[in-house]
């Protein structure tokens, strides 16, 4: 199934795909999917939790509680919308709105939970009026996943590390890795 995206383009080899809504009337839908995905209005994913209850998913050293996590086909859909300061974005200049630790925040918790679970989980985040789908490069996998340990070091925790203190840690590796769009270029 074809997804109905408006735009998409590449962030520190993130793929971004963005799908722009009015927010009041997808705000006012009772349906949790139609209100927080509303690019997949004709599919029928499903809440693993009821709306609200944050589970934790555990994988390595890696703990994270994703604001809602659903099942689709045979994968899952990491919802992130927590972090929605409610700014609008516009349709034409989205890619320079979009803040990358937010990105590279939602990569990490749908590692967590596909690691946890064992099955693909497709990260994504609900915006004021965007919905976006983050598919990471496998550079971009190898270097979150093989920084896990260091990144608790880094931080002294004793046990886990949260995905915005992982996302923290590889922001500057990932920036220096060759070859990736960085959010300067692709926001000019």
């Amino acid at each position: 199934m074809s997804l109905p995206w408006h735009d998409e383009a590449d962030l520190l080899g993130v793929r971004i795909r963005a799908y722009f809504f009015d927010p009041e009337s997808v705000d006012r839908l009772e349906d949790f999917v139609a209100r927080n995905l509303p690019v997949l209005e004709d599919a029928s994913p499903r809440l693993l939790a009821p709306e609200g209850q944050r589970e934790a998913f555990k994988v390595s050293a890696l703990t994270a509680s994703p604001d809602a996590v659903l099942a689709h086909g045979t994968g899952l859909i990491c919802l992130s919308y927590k972090g929605n300061d409610g700014r609008l974005f516009n349709p034409g200049h989205w890619l320079g709105q979009m803040r990358l630790d937010t990105v590279l925040q939602c990569v990490v918790t749908a590692m967590a939970v596909a690691g946890h679970r064992q099955q693909p989980t497709a990260a994504m985040w609900r915006g004021a009026n965007v919905l976006c789908q983050f598919d990471p490069s496998p550079p971009v996998l190898e270097c979150l996943g093989s920084h896990i340990g260091m990144a608790r070091q880094y931080w002294n925790e004793p046990a886990t590390v949260s995905p915005a203190q992982l996302a923290s840690f590889c922001e500057p590796r990932l920036r220096a890795m060759p070859g990736l769009v960085k959010p300067e270029a692709a926001a000019a």
